[in-house]
């Protein structure tokens, strides 16, 4: 940087804190040391606008010196050496610039502000009102450039760790002869922008946060125009290229966000800087772990109480309020989200076993887990009760017996038993499997069913219908169709026959015929209807032990001659 331009720079910083601004002290001429005799001109820059009532001070060494916006030195003294500071009206103060003023014959001038990537010009100054001659300049005690009459040093890109061990050596002629001085200088080397550190927000960071990382650096407060860009990685791989944005962000963070981030900033313009930020960890807090499935009893029978809890381990940065719980089986929603993280069944039924699963889910951030499956059995006391009919085969008794089956799982269940006829219970709960109607009549058709359930925790379970009556009248029906169909023929015999007989008799009364006449005695026919109660299960026949169950009928046509003698007997058993 040449001279005049840092002379001509006016450079200004906002501060942090509120909207007050930290002024810029400035040389004219633009160099940090200054030989005895001479003069300089300090400036306090304030940004712009410039309030009208601005009022200014100056500081040497924390001592306040002067009040107006520039301050001069006429024919330095070396006490004017030292720490200089200005502050404006409403202003911090600035930040101190060091001036030292020399009495020796040979100084090492450089400019008052150096940035690493500066050009950056050194001048081997002799005192005022001598000669000098040639020069030669040193770098850590090497010769960087030999003899020569330029009194400059030209530095190209200079950085940190360049900014030191600089010196020069000069002829100065008085008395007639020429003398060799030297002068030495550390520069005064400042940063264009600090070393970027990586900052994240919130901290600690929470899965489902909505997470903001960003790249904080200060520009030199006496380069404010810089520009910068900036990049972001994540496990060493980019995520963000470099652009005008010092922020990386992700909403909803989840685990696998979790990382060693780092970021970079580089300047836009003019020789390009590049720096790079430590490594920041950001480990994502899980708000809570997968959840599971735990049932209270090893084992659930019928009628026991089940209780389902979805466990889960909390982070204690979150309330319980936050976390709201959900069941499933087989994979149909049984109890909405709510807080409870508790799943209760009164009295379960075969009709609750399934495959049970939860969800957890956060009330404030968008997360949700589900568990595994676990599948619970609920364990069956009894089987399902069939009603049953067992006909009495007595005719006299004629009675109706129904009966309740099961299938107890367990020997030391009691059961009871109670039967129903068309939705009205007709028998009350008791030890008895059996009801038992005494003498059937019709009016006991109806559909039957019956119930089961346990004497200790009330288990219940209900029978299919069984229907009585209709069926059972067709059955009647079919059996006696066929023996009224008998004895129909049987009278349609009689009517014929008695019609032939009185044919036969007319015809012998006025003409003779040698055809045989009604007065020889005909055979006689016997026939038996067995009659006796039938279930709806008994076979179309007859059984061999109810033969003697018989009604005889005899059907013997009148004679107008003398009787017939009587026959053998004949007997049909139908």
């Amino acid at each position: 940087m040449s001279p005049k331009f840092s002379a001509l720079l006016i450079l200004i910083i906002l501060d942090k804190a509120g909207s007050s601004v930290r002024p810029v002290v400035t040389f004219k001429p633009n160099w940090d040391k200054i030989f005895t005799t001479e003069f300089l001109t300090m400036t306090c820059n304030v940004r712009s606008p410039i309030p009208a009532d601005m009022r200014y001070t100056w500081y040497k060494n924390n001592n306040p010196i002067h009040t107006a916006q520039s301050y001069e030195i006429r024919d330095a003294k070396q006490d004017n050496s030292g720490n200089y500071q200005c502050k404006g009206t409403n202003t911090n103060i600035s930040d101190p610039v060091r001036l030292d003023v020399s009495h020796d014959w040979v100084i090492l001038q450089a400019p008052l502000y150096v940035h690493e990537g500066d050009d950056v010009t050194l001048r081997c100054h002799h005192y005022p009102g001598y000669s000098g001659n040639e020069t030669i300049f040193y770098k850590d005690n090497g010769v960087i450039r030999n003899w020569g009459s330029d009194p400059e040093l030209r530095i190209n890109n200079i950085n940190l760790g360049g900014s030191r061990g600089y010196k020069c050596t000069k002829e100065v002629y008085h008395h007639l002869i020429y003398y060799q001085y030297s002068g030495g200088t550390s520069i005064p080397m400042k940063e264009i922008f600090t070393t970027p550190e990586i900052k994240v927000t919130p901290f600690p960071v929470l899965e489902g946060d909505d997470v903001t990382v960003t790249c904080h650096t200060n520009v030199s407060p006496y380069r404010p125009e810089t520009e910068l860009q900036f990049a972001f990685h994540k496990d060493m791989q980019n995520i963000q290229s470099f652009n005008s944005s010092n922020q990386y962000g992700f909403q909803s963070a989840k685990v696998k966000n979790s990382g060693r981030y780092y970021c970079e900033a580089k300047t836009v313009s003019g020789r390009i800087i590049v720096k790079r930020s430590k490594m920041l960890n950001i480990e994502l807090n899980a708000i809570f772990t997968q959840p599971e499935i735990i049932m209270t009893a090893n084992e659930i029978t019928e009628g026991d109480n089940m209780t389902l809890t979805c466990h889960t381990v909390r982070s204690g940065l979150i309330t319980d309020t936050e976390l709201e719980f959900a069941f499933y089986r087989d994979g149909k929603n049984v109890q909405e989200f709510s807080l409870s993280d508790r799943y209760e069944v009164q009295s379960a039924e075969l009709k609750h076993s399934g495959n049970y699963s939860c969800k957890v889910r956060s009330s404030t951030k968008n997360i949700t887990r589900s568990s595994e499956e676990v599948y619970i059995q609920i364990q069956e006391l009894f089987s399902k009760p069939e009603i049953e009919m067992i006909p009495d085969v007595d005719i006299e008794r004629n009675q109706m017996i129904l009966t309740c089956n099961t299938i107890v799982m367990r020997n030391d269940i009691e059961l009871q038993f109670s039967f129903y006829k068309n939705g009205q219970k007709i028998q009350e709960f008791n030890s008895s499997h059996q009801y038992v109607i005494p003498s059937t009549q019709l009016e006991d058709s109806g559909n039957y069913y019956c119930e089961v359930r346990t004497s200790r925790n009330g288990v219940k379970k209900r029978s299919e219908e069984l229907t009585v009556g209709q069926q059972g009248n067709t059955e009647l029906f079919i059996i006696l169709l066929p023996l009224a169909l008998v004895m129909l023929l049987l009278l349609v015999a009689i009517l014929v026959t008695f019609f032939i007989c009185s044919k036969h008799h007319f015809v012998k009364t006025h003409e003779p015929t040698t055809e045989p006449t009604c007065n020889v005695q005909p055979e006689i026919s016997y026939s038996v209807l067995a009659m006796f109660p039938m279930s709806q299960n008994t076979p179309l026949t007859t059984s061999k032990n109810q033969e003697n169950n018989v009604t005889y009928a005899t059907v013997k046509p009148k004679s107008r001659s003398q009787p017939a003698a009587d026959p053998d007997s004949i007997y049909q058993n139908t």
